[in-house]
């Protein structure tokens, strides 16, 4: 896609990880800046985007390319087409097993990532590594992925599908506001792809689809008003939008009563929802869970359990927001590997 490959704004609460301190000692070691040493490196053309996010202006085959590039010497075999299928230790050497040969090395670095775009050769077997060597991990979920709407939910959104508004949402303790998207199943965009990352099993959302506007009040200085409450409304929000949250009802604001204001006012300021179901692997943008951080050396990414095997990437029980979080933790473990080497 377009690429988004770091953030200006890196912090250690941007990522979930079963170990809060691990990422800490990354972020202070390989930063934004280092990041964009390796971009600008390679001449490729950047851009800003709204909060900190950075993208290549020429997409991610340009930095694909030029990896792929730099790789070309003497000490790099690339073998595509190639799926690794086991990894075994006899003796004092790794046993790759793929679906053509046998590889054999004294070192080997996991950088399958997740399991997330299965058709695009994804496969599980970081995990499947990390259980032939007694490696803990945790279990695998979909992660910034759209959130299902519940099921006999009382609102019919799906006919919004397409829709998108700026919106806030509280999930447990964090909140975040950005675009929402509106999808005939559930709900998506930047905002619900964060979201989707705290949503385990039933969890509460609370979403503000005015965050700008105290409902009560604005109802409360209009109700001298002319017009009708969905057209007051609709000067801030989507109409199609106004019509699903009202169920289709206007009213006559000189008559409306106290009990129905508020509970129009919470209905679009303190919209409480629980949810539960996200979409697969197949849509989901990145994996949670995975190989036990704490199984890692985190000066060389070594595994403890196993001389001379590594872990980088999103192998790792290392979860990114959405904003290039996830490709800058990629380059970060990736960079600690290589200086532990050294």
């Amino acid at each position: 896609g377009k690429c988004n490959f770091t953030n200006l704004y890196l912090a250690p609460e941007n990522f979930i990880c079963s170990n809060p301190h691990f990422i800490k000692s990354f972020l202070a070691k390989f930063g934004t800046y280092d990041s964009l040493d390796i971009i600008e490196k390679y001449n490729i053309p950047y851009e800003e985007r709204d909060n900190g996010k950075l993208f290549t202006l020429s997409g991610a085959k340009s930095i694909l390319e030029s990896l792929l590039e730099d790789g070309k010497s003497e000490n790099h075999i690339f073998k595509t087409e190639c799926l690794v299928q086991n990894l075994l230790k006899q003796n004092d050497l790794f046993v790759i097993e793929t679906n053509k040969e046998s590889i054999f090395a004294k070192k080997v670095i996991v950088a399958s990532g997740g399991i997330s775009y299965p058709q695009m050769g994804a496969t599980n077997i970081a995990c499947k590594i990390a259980k032939n060597f007694g490696i803990k991990t945790f279990p695998l979920v979909p992660a910034l992925a759209g959130i299902r709407y519940p099921e006999n939910f009382e609102f019919d959104f799906s006919s919004l599908s397409g829709n998108a508004i700026t919106a806030k949402a509280q999930i447990e303790k964090r909140q975040f506001t950005d675009q929402l998207l509106f999808t005939h199943r559930g709900f998506s965009g930047p905002l619900a792809l964060n979201l989707s990352l705290f949503v385990n099993g039933k969890t509460q959302i609370i979403f503000n689809f005015l965050p700008e506007v105290d409902v009560e009040n604005l109802i409360q200085k209009e109700k001298t008003s002319k017009k009708s409450l969905a057209n007051i409304l609709s000067e801030y929000l989507p109409k199609s939008f106004v019509k699903v949250l009202l169920k289709e009802k206007d009213y006559n604001l000189s008559q409306i009563k106290k009990s129905e204001i508020e509970e129009i006012a919470k209905t679009f300021n303190h919209f409480v929802i629980e949810v539960e179901k996200l979409d697969g692997f197949d849509k989901a943008e990145v994996t949670r869970g995975g190989i036990s951080v704490d199984e890692i050396f985190p000066k060389t990414m070594e595994a403890r359990k196993c001389s001379g095997l590594y872990f980088i990437g999103e192998a790792l029980d290392v979860t990114g927001m959405l904003g290039g979080y996830n490709l800058h933790w990629a380059w970060a473990s990736a960079k600690m590997f290589i200086d532990g080497l050294e």
